[in-house]
């Protein structure tokens, strides 16, 4: 019973977002009370702690970038445009032109940088984004982060990696397309 649950559910995400769940529904298919599970850390990584979901999309995008899967990133974008986050300004996140994006969104992806390089500058970023959001704020960006590389890294583990094909470069074309039409419209 709580197997078929799931499974509607994932079925019902995977359709809204064009997103391979079978990961997914394996984990509901094996064992359904870890699967129940995984559902509260999905509404714990989502939590956005008061964040603005510019910031949180552009540190939740930068990790799932690190994680090297595709269909992942996808998803983040697909969710942060839908979040009202402008497309383009991620793009520029995620593809080297943070200079470009707005300044909430660039301290994001330098923050997530840190945190996944464990980097000397997180200390000064931490306090920097706590200055800007508060301490709450920093536990959205943490979360952020976190729900980047999860997913990504279970789907591998389970074996599933196989199905991730890049998306970076559609992103630049994109932003490109765009540089060109603000030039033309500008």
């Amino acid at each position: 019973m709580l197997a078929s649950v799931l499974k509607r559910r994932l079925a019902a995400f995977g359709t809204r977002y064009d997103y391979d769940t079978s990961y997914l529904t394996e984990l509901a298919d094996l064992d359904p009370a870890g699967a129940a599970k995984l559902a509260m850390v999905s509404a714990f990584t989502g939590h956005h702690f008061g964040l603005p979901p510019a910031p949180y999309y552009a540190a939740k995008a930068v990790a799932a970038k690190s994680a090297d899967c595709g269909p992942c990133l996808e998803l983040a974008v697909t969710m942060a445009t839908e979040a009202g986050v402008n497309r383009a300004d991620l793009a520029r996140i995620l593809t080297g032109r943070r200079d470009e994006a707005p300044e909430g969104m660039a301290l994001a992806a330098r923050y997530a940088d840190a945190v996944l390089a464990n980097g000397d500058d997180l200390a000064d970023l931490l306090a920097e984004c706590e200055t800007r959001w508060g301490r709450r704020g920093v536990a959205g960006l943490a979360a952020a982060v976190v729900s980047g590389l999860f997913y990504p890294m279970l789907k591998r583990g389970l074996g599933h990696g196989l199905a991730c094909r890049p998306v970076i470069a559609n992103l630049a074309a994109e932003l490109e397309r765009m540089g060109r039409e603000d030039a033309v419209h500008g």
